[in-house]
């Protein structure tokens, strides 16, 4: 997306993943189906991945998207393997870049958007007892490309743009047609 096409937003600079070298290396999750919701989030088995960050003009708080391209029919695999693992995964712990925090994962209805789609939340109560981090996770799989898009807040409920979902799922298609 460019910055004139998110209104809502200062600006949305894009990004390749870092190098491995440079990638923060934290443990893993307490439950392993929840591990694979993050690792399958992060695209990590894509061939090619592009990241967009979105900071918001109403919410200090950003959004991101990431758009993966998969070789053969890994992008349905993909998108099989987080509706398996979100059946498992209800709450783990696990320790980020702020320190240890607990966290659980509930689903939304989908957006009738791509070829498949999926939305959830992972609500993580913060340290001083006084409201939550909420983050709203929509993930949607177009032919052999899937992208994902969070938004996050805290004190209130989180919800990334439909509006913006629906543009860049439409693009990828448009771009994977003959």
């Amino acid at each position: 997306m460019k910055d004139s096409e998110v209104p809502q937003a200062y600006d949305v600079p894009v990004q390749d993943p870092s190098p491995e070298e440079q990638q923060k290396t934290l443990p893993p999750v307490s439950d392993a189906s929840c591990q694979r919701v993050l690792n399958i989030l992060e695209a990590e088995d894509a061939s090619a991945v592009v990241f967009q960050i979105y900071n918001w003009r109403e919410n200090i708080y950003g959004g991101d998207s990431t758009l993966a391209s998969y070789e053969d029919t890994k992008a349905r695999k993909a998108f099989r393997q987080l509706q398996e693992a979100l059946a498992d995964c209800r709450s783990f712990s696990g320790v980020s870049v702020a320190g240890k925090y607990k966290a659980r994962i509930t689903t939304d209805k989908a957006p009738d958007v791509g070829d498949e789609a999926l939305s959830f939340h992972v609500v993580i109560p913060l340290p001083d007892g006084e409201g939550v981090r909420d983050e709203h996770h929509v993930f949607v799989r177009a032919d052999d490309v899937t992208a994902s898009f969070t938004d996050t807040n805290v004190g209130m409920p989180a919800r990334f743009p439909l509006g913006l979902v629906d543009k860049q799922v439409e693009r990828l298609k448009s771009a994977q047609r003959p």
